[in-house]
C-alpha cells in the first residue's frame, strides 16, 4: 500500500509540474506571438517611408550645401551657418534611420508623385550645381536666398506631411523637425540683413588732396 501510495503521489506531482510547464510555455508562445503582431502593426507604410525619404533627401542636400558654404562662403557668419546646417541635418538623418531600423525597414529613394514635386527636385539640383561655382559675397547672397526659400517651403508643408502618417514616433519626429527648419529660415534671413547692411555701408573716402 505504501508503495502504491508513493507511486501515486509521484505521478500526481509530475502531472502538476507538466501542467504548469505547459501553461508557462503556452503563455510564452502567446506572448511572442503578441509581440510579433505588435511589430507588424508598427511597420511603416509605403506612404510613411516616402515621407521619410523626402526628409532624408532634403537633409542630404542641406548637408552637401552646408559643406560647400564652409568652403566657399565669403564671411565667417555664413561658414558657421553652413556648419550648423550640416550638424542639424545629419542628426535628423540619423533619427530617421534609427526609426526605420526599429521596424526592420530601410528608407527608400524618394519618388516624386506630382509634376510640381518633379520640377522642385530638378530646380534644387540645378541651383545646387550653380552654387558650387560661386565664391565669396556672390556665394553668400545666393546661398542665403536659397536657404530662406527652401526652409520656408518645408515649414509650410510639414504639417500636411504629419497628417499623412499614422506612426506616432514618426509624427513626433516631424513635429520636432519643424522648429529646426524654422530656425534655419530665420537665421538665414538675419544673415541676409547683416550682409545687406555691410554692403550698404559707405566706404571711408580719402581726404581731399590740397589744390596745387
Amino acid at each position: 500500500m505504501r508503495t502504491f501510495a508513493h507511486v501515486l503521489l509521484v505521478a500526481l506531482v509530475c502531472a502538476t509540474a507538466y501542467a504548469e510547464d505547459t501553461q508557462k510555455t503556452g503563455g510564452t508562445a502567446k506572448s511572442a506571438e503578441s509581440q510579433k503582431d505588435t511589430a507588424r502593426k508598427e511597420k511603416l507604410t509605403r506612404n510613411e517611408l516616402q515621407v521619410m525619404a523626402h526628409y532624408q533627401e532634403l537633409n542630404n542636400m542641406e548637408i552637401e550645401l552646408g559643406k560647400v558654404a564652409q568652403k566657399n562662403g565669403g564671411s565667417q557668419a555664413v561658414k558657421s551657418y553652413g556648419e550648423m546646417l550640416v550638424n542639424d541635418h545629419t542628426q535628423n538623418n540619423q533619427q530617421l534611420a534609427d526609426l526605420a531600423k526599429q521596424t526592420g525597414q530601410k528608407i527608400p529613394k524618394h519618388t516624386p508623385e506630382t509634376a510640381t514635386e518633379k520640377q522642385e527636385k530638378a530646380d534644387a539640383k540645378k541651383h545646387t550645381a550653380q552654387l558650387k561655382k560661386l565664391e565669396g559675397r556672390n556665394f553668400d547672397r545666393e546661398y542665403l536666398r536659397m536657404m530662406v526659400a527652401d526652409h520656408d517651403k518645408e515649414v509650410a508643408k510639414i504639417d500636411s506631411n504629419i497628417a499623412k502618417v499614422d506612426n506616432s514616433q514618426l509624427a513626433d519626429l516631424l513635429r520636432n523637425t519643424k522648429p529646426m527648419l524654422q530656425k534655419h529660415a530665420d537665421e538665414a534671413r538675419e544673415l541676409q540683413k547683416t550682409s545687406a547692411q555691410a554692403m550698404a555701408e559707405p566706404k571711408q573716402s580719402e581726404p581731399d588732396k590740397p589744390a596745387p
